[in-house]
């Protein structure tokens, strides 16, 4: 992983510090390892990119609501897409979702299940969804990379480690303790906390069966 300054971050993403402060307020800013705030104030993660660029592409069919809460909830389904997407470039991994059931009185979906991988992945695993969304992982790291490229920031180093890795685990424990840190600052503002507790709460957003119990599983 690459470290971001807040003015990089912003370049190679495409928002103006303003419009990026506004999306903050309203509490539609996810970023990785489940929390809505960087590892510290003005240092962000590449992958702080990958999440946001998922949330963007969720939020037009979802609503910027539902797209903040499947990027922070589900982590760990798509940090697996991107370890893979860098590891496997003659493949496409996506990060996806299927909405299964309708509630007709509050129109809108009873269960959205959420699940990773390749198309064949994930067609298998929505098969019985009523419509589907995949965001192409590969294809959000490749245009990160290029609008990188412009700015003049180096994004080409691995964004991850594919889940079959040690150092894929390892990592995402390392960080358990820097979340820790990062829900500890969200503390200081109960109004930013309700906000992300009432985002994590929602019991309609479920992993599919084959993630279920073993959240972060190798491709095929």
């Amino acid at each position: 992983m690459r470290t971001l300054s807040r003015d990089q971050f912003l370049q190679v993403f495409g928002l103006t510090s303003g419009a990026f402060d506004a999306l903050q307020r309203a509490g539609h800013v996810a970023l990785a390892f489940g929390t809505p705030i960087p590892a510290a104030p003005g240092r962000y993660f590449d992958l702080d990119l990958v999440a946001m660029a998922i949330a963007a592409g969720l939020a037009p069919t979802l609503g910027r609501q539902t797209a903040t809460t499947i990027v922070l909830g589900f982590f760990n389904q798509w940090i697996a897409d991107v370890g893979h997407a860098d590891a496997d470039s003659a493949q496409n991994y996506f990060f996806a979702m299927g909405v299964v059931g309708w509630d007709n009185d509050e129109r809108r979906p009873r269960e959205i299940w959420v699940t990773n991988g390749t198309i064949e992945q994930i067609t298998s695993d929505l098969r019985n969804a009523s419509s589907v969304m995949a965001v192409n992982i590969t294809d959000i790291i490749s245009r990160l990379r290029t609008k990188a490229r412009t700015a003049g920031i180096d994004l080409s180093q691995p964004f991850f480690f594919p889940p079959e890795n040690e150092r894929f685990s390892q990592i995402i424990t390392e960080f358990e303790q820097e979340r820790e840190a990062r829900i500890a600052r969200l503390r200081r503002s109960k109004k930013k906390l309700r906000r992300y507790q009432a985002l994590m709460s929602r019991k309609d957003i479920k992993e599919v069966a084959r993630l279920r119990d073993a959240p972060i599983q190798p491709a095929a």
